[in-house]
């Protein structure tokens, strides 16, 4: 998946001004939500967060991490690392 294949939504209303999120079912269990808003990791340079959601739990979406990176979080992504990390979590 490429970066520009992701469709970001305004979530201006929750998230403050400007705030944009693409949100993707990978078809394997994860989800993953990619922002950036006045909140999330990198975004005073432009840059994005990244989340993984685990929806196969009881049909719960329940923050994981299943690349390792310490936190179900990873933030000061630029748009071809968002892509490598998505071509990591389709993968798995």
């Amino acid at each position: 998946m490429t970066f520009e294949e992701l469709k970001f939504n305004d979530i201006s209303e929750t998230h403050g001004a400007d705030a944009i999120q693409a949100y993707v079912d990978l078809g394997n269990g994860y989800d993953v939500s990619i922002v950036r808003h006045g909140g999330s990791y990198g975004n005073e340079k432009g840059l994005y967060e990244m989340g993984v959601f685990d929806n196969q739990k009881n049909g719960w979406n329940t923050m994981c991490d299943p690349l390792g990176w310490g936190d179900t979080v990873k933030g000061w992504l630029t748009s071809e690392d968002v892509e490598t990390e998505l071509t990591k979590l389709i993968k798995l």
